[in-house]
């Protein structure tokens, strides 16, 4: 995945988090953190310097748990920006 894929994705996976609804106090921080490093991530004009927020892999696998029985696309996307953060050696 290019860096131009890779915006884009975090692109689409900041919207699909921006429509969930109905979440707990839990869920809603965790959201706003997915939300938060994934404004730092597409800030990053230099993809040989990109650097993920610390703890972004785990917020992405602990946010597929909560949503993917009700978020299946939001959940979707952030399993492909965890393979492309991993193929990136992030």
């Amino acid at each position: 995945m290019d860096k131009q894929q890779f915006d884009l994705a975090l692109q689409q996976l900041h919207h699909e988090l921006q429509q969930i609804e109905s979440v707990d106090e839990t869920e809603r921080q965790l959201l706003r953190q997915l939300m938060s490093d994934i404004r730092k991530l597409t800030r990053s004009e230099n993809s040989d310097q990109l650097r993920a927020p610390e703890g972004l892999v785990e917020e992405l696998t602990e946010g597929i748990e909560r949503f993917e029985a009700s978020h299946p696309q939001a959940t979707m996307l952030m399993g492909q920006v965890i393979d492309a953060l991993g193929k990136m050696g992030i």
